[in-house]
């Protein structure tokens, strides 16, 4: 657990260097591998350490813990896979999302988004964006179907405009 006043202090004091999402190399398809994300915990790689964000409660809030590293221990489909034997890999998003040229950017606003089971006292939210520096929004969703789903401005816009 980490409270969110610990969260945001991280944040606009490290570099975000990264967006990594877990899933499962499916080698079935042959003859090149594909990868099936399962985003049900997205890490915000940070210059030191990691922001785990994990999707509790029936996909309805999002945990953000503070880490001093990248680990999928504890999430019990991760387990799983590993177990029948499949391969796990994290996906890097942090080109993609940052644009070319930035290999870290500063964080310069934190916006939770709360409802009533939100607990910022134990790093629980619904949903959680991100301006960087760059003037690029990061917004983690944890009410998408299959886990936490990585998005930008417009989708923090529609999210907030919606009724949920």
């Amino acid at each position: 657990m980490t409270r969110w006043n610990r969260v945001e202090d991280v944040l606009l004091h490290r570099y975000v260097t990264d967006v990594l999402v877990p899933g499962r190399v499916d080698r079935d398809d042959e003859p090149i591998a594909v990868f099936r994300p399962q985003p049900l915990v997205v890490f915000v790689r940070l210059d030191d350490g990691a922001l785990r964000l994990e999707s509790v409660g029936g996909f309805g809030q999002l945990e953000v813990r503070v880490v001093d590293s990248v680990t999928l221990a504890g999430v019990e489909l991760f387990a799983i896979i590993e177990e029948e034997g499949d391969e796990i890999a994290l996906a890097s998003q942090g080109e993609q999302l940052f644009g070319d040229g930035w290999d870290r950017l500063r964080c310069t606003t934190v916006r939770p988004f709360m409802d009533v089971g939100s607990k910022p006292e134990e790093g629980l939210v619904k949903c959680l964006a991100l301006e960087l520096e760059s003037r690029y929004w990061l917004f983690f969703d944890p009410t998408w179907p299959f886990g936490i789903r990585v998005g930008n401005a417009e989708d923090m816009r529609r999210w907030n405009g919606s009724s949920r």
